[in-house]
């Protein structure tokens, strides 16, 4: 049987999914407030931000995923994205049939003054407002999907034309396979679980160096 995916912040990362997904077959649900063309979904237009619930068509949705956005990159902007948004999605979701949810996080929780290795059972320190947002993202997301829930920490995005990235890096491809793979291999843990998703990098005592063993140990393949 197909799976049925729903995607709620559905975007570029979403559609770079979207692709993955079909060639599993998948059914994919799309939420976004924009129109699209993309032929690969079955779109829903709504926004987290409004006072109405998300509608969603009465099926067992084998994976939610959840992709936060702020509205913009002030502290407002960031509020928006990552805890009002969440309050009308955890709200929308309460009846909705789910087996598991997959929500994606930023490893901006660990602060710029943390430095040299990093992994999942480093004590979170954020430096900005973005990642004490970030952070309390996160805590409501253990609180509201108790079980079956996969937190995905993303390190600095960015795109293969890009002419900068940082020391810690994903790139937006490797993201929506990093994103598949959970769907596939990690849907089915019953507690919750969180992995750093960053590329390769050296360890450096002078910087914050993030490591993805525990992802590959997994099974993702960089």
């Amino acid at each position: 049987m197909n799976k049925n995916i729903l995607i709620i912040g559905y975007g570029d990362i979403g559609s770079r999914l979207s692709k993955i997904l079909k060639e599993q077959s998948a059914n994919i649900y799309a939420v976004s407030r924009h129109d699209s063309l993309d032929q690969n979904i079955i779109k829903i237009n709504w926004d987290w931000l409004s006072n109405s619930n998300l509608e969603l068509p009465k099926i067992t949705f084998d994976s939610v995923v959840i992709i936060p956005k702020p509205s913009n990159l002030n502290e407002n902007g960031y509020r928006d994205g990552f805890i009002s948004s969440l309050e009308n999605i955890t709200n929308s979701l309460q009846n909705a049939d789910i087996k598991s949810v997959i929500a994606i996080s930023s490893t901006r929780v660990y602060g710029d003054h943390q430095l040299g290795y990093i992994d999942e059972a480093t004590f979170t320190e954020p430096s900005d407002f973005r990642g004490n947002l970030i952070k309390e993202y996160e805590l409501t997301l253990n609180e509201s999907f108790p079980t079956y829930l996969n937190i995905l920490r993303f390190s600095g995005l960015y795109k293969d034309s890009s002419k900068h990235s940082s020391h810690n890096r994903l790139n937006r491809n490797t993201a929506a396979k990093i994103i598949s793979f959970a769907i596939n291999n990690l849907s089915q843990n019953k507690e919750n679980n969180i992995y750093n998703c960053s590329e390769d990098c050296e360890i450096l005592a002078s910087v914050k160096s993030v490591s993805n063993k525990k992802l590959k140990a997994a099974g993702f393949n960089f």
